[in-house]
């Protein structure tokens, strides 16, 4: 399992459940004993490396002898746990964005089902490496937050790693792109049709349902920006300065809904692979007079 640091949140509802178990048991022991639990457990919830669940806050508040009040104070200290936030500029800045991208890999390596939906930019998951770099060092991009050339170049070794589940059989993972992903290029348009021939490719391959919401075809979400879902369980979204992290299941389940209603209403199988070898070889311009662009079969 990826370790993740205590944020300042789980210390702040951790610090609330231990002042609370302080009035009525001396040790963690003593609770865990009354509640039948495991000590450990009591232990990781009073430092933030575990974060409750309501029945756990439930249980904690009737042993301590707590109120209403209090079961609502800790329900919001919990929602505002479940929260975290990664500023891109603290890793930048300490050399850190390798590190951050190799433990993205591992939290995606533990999970059987990743949902990723985008509605303007190809996922990270499924970017070629030219793609990547002229992403990543657009003038609006990282450079703002203090990106080197050097920490850009690492970044985008990371991710061409955790691009390995791709080919993993066991694994189920889940696109949806806005059609605008596959016109919005960051360079030169050689390598968004080089791209579109990476995404041909992917949609082939036996653990990748790679669907596109065509431009003709009303959109059943509000596009406001890209998400992805690791099984059930953490949702994942990113702003232009930091990486967000939830596992709130209100949110959980509401994002996964959003995605089932663009991935019914999106093109798959053969249609999307003609629409991207449309798309491809309509940026390549009137010059083509081959069968293919860049790789992509034109139909």
């Amino acid at each position: 399992m990826s370790r993740r640091k205590v944020t300042q949140q789980r210390a702040r509802l951790g610090n609330r459940l231990r002042e609370l178990r302080a009035t009525r048991f001396r040790s963690g022991a003593a609770m865990a004993r009354h509640l039948d639990w495991q000590q450990t457990r009591v232990s990781k919830l009073e430092i933030g490396a575990q974060l409750p669940g309501d029945g756990d806050l439930d249980a904690w508040v009737a042993a301590t002898g707590a109120g209403p009040a209090v079961r609502v104070e800790l329900g919001e200290l919990l929602t505002q746990a479940r929260i975290e936030h990664r500023a891109w500029a603290e890793d930048y800045r300490s050399g850190g964005i390798a590190a951050s991208q190799a433990q993205i890999g591992e939290t995606e390596a533990e999970a059987t089902i990743i949902r990723e939906y985008q509605p303007s930019m190809i996922p990270s998951i499924v970017q070629t490496v030219a793609y990547a770099r002229e992403m990543l060092t657009a003038p609006g991009g990282p450079v703002l937050v203090g990106a080197t050339p050097d920490a850009v170049e690492a970044l985008i070794a990371e991710r061409v790693k955790r691009q390995a589940l791709l080919y993993e059989r066991h694994r189920q993972v889940q696109i949806v792109l806005g059609q605008a992903a596959l016109t919005v290029h960051f360079g030169s348009v050689d390598t968004l049709i080089g791209q579109l021939d990476r995404l041909v490719t992917v949609a082939g391959l036996p653990s990748v349902d790679l669907r596109v919401l065509p431009a003709g075809v009303p959109s059943p979400i509000l596009p406001l920006g890209g998400f992805s879902i690791h099984d059930d369980e953490t949702l994942w979204w990113e702003t232009l300065t930091r990486e967000m992290r939830s596992t709130d299941p209100e949110e959980i389940t509401a994002h996964t809904r959003l995605f089932e209603l663009a991935r019914e209403a999106a093109t798959a199988g053969p249609d999307v692979v003609a629409l991207m070898q449309r798309v491809a070889a309509e940026l390549h311009g009137p010059s083509v007079s081959s069968p293919t662009t860049a790789g992509v079969r034109v139909p």
